[in-house]
């Protein structure tokens, strides 16, 4: 398909919503919009130490405001409620798109960890204990409407009735992590940020969930990825979607949903090894979505 040079790989449109919401600031259906949240800004740091000023972590999650305090990050969906985004170009199910994942989802989970964490805190003896707090959110897909005019609510949707879910795997990891960094200043946070358009490799799951790894073992796992749970669309037999709906419901409530990403293909075989940063796959998703 041909589109604009510089298409978003984030969900760019919001189409429709209603219900019920989160109090505020979680109660904002437009906060879902972009890239996801990567800093936030924590009232209470004081219980856990260090700043009220907070990077987003596989192990401490994005809530309450953006470090402005006024943007808002994260919308609960209650039950009943929903929300619907549009790309602003056709999400493709792309044969070279890494684990055959084509799109992510994020929310604000994260893994349990052995006790108070911050931004001073180090990744190498914090350690994950197992687990991780998720609340399931129901995501379905569409092409959108089959004609011009067509309301969202007729137009031909496709659910992950049996998952994957919304806030769920894998917790966003916003920032790349440096050990050296921190045995030297006592804060190994960079600021160079990890891939969106990158999906963790599935085959991971378990053992992340398991714990015995330390919070810098979990990061070296997701291997540049920000993290995101991802969705394929083969279970549907899809070429391409271009609207994505999460939905709470009496069995999927009280989830929060931060940001929708287009997974970026890898141009060469093997190429996801070889770049590394986020910004060489996103030169690669931007092509791969111009020609």
């Amino acid at each position: 398909m041909s589109g604009p040079a510089w298409a978003s790989p984030y969900a760019t449109t919001l189409v429709d919503s209603g219900g019920t919401f989160g109090p505020s600031p979680y109660n904002d259906p437009a906060s879902v919009l972009g890239a996801p949240a990567t800093d936030f800004y924590d009232p209470w740091g004081s219980w856990s130490g260090g700043d009220n000023y907070r990077k987003v972590k596989l192990v401490e999650p994005a809530y309450n405001y953006a470090p402005d305090q006024t943007t808002k990050l994260i919308t609960t969906l209650r039950n009943p409620s929903y929300i619907v985004v549009g790309f602003d170009h056709q999400v493709m199910n792309d044969q070279n798109n890494p684990y055959g994942i084509d799109f992510l989802v994020f929310g604000n989970a994260f893994y349990v960890g052995s006790g108070f964490v911050n931004d001073e805190t180090n990744m190498a003896t914090y350690m994950l204990v197992g687990g991780a707090f998720t609340e399931n959110v129901l995501v379905s897909v569409s092409q959108g409407p089959a004609y011009e005019g067509q309301p969202q609510n007729e137009w031909t949707w496709y659910t992950y009735s049996n998952g994957p879910y919304g806030d769920n795997a894998f917790p966003t990891q916003a920032y790349e992590w440096d050990q050296a960094k921190y045995d030297a200043t006592g804060n190994g946070w960079t600021d160079d940020l990890m891939d969106f358009t990158k999906p963790v490799n599935p085959a991971y799951y378990d053992t992340l969930m398991a714990g015995g790894l330390s919070g810098a073992a979990g990061i070296a796992l997701y291997e540049g990825s920000g993290g995101g749970t991802g969705f394929d669309l083969d279970v549907f037999g899809l070429d391409w979607i271009q609207y994505i709906k999460v939905e709470g419901t009496a069995d999927f409530k009280e989830g929060e949903i931060d940001a929708f990403a287009d997974v970026a293909p890898v141009p060469v075989p093997g190429a996801v090894l070889l770049l590394g940063g986020g910004l060489l796959r996103l030169m690669a998703w931007r092509r791969q979505r111009t020609n």
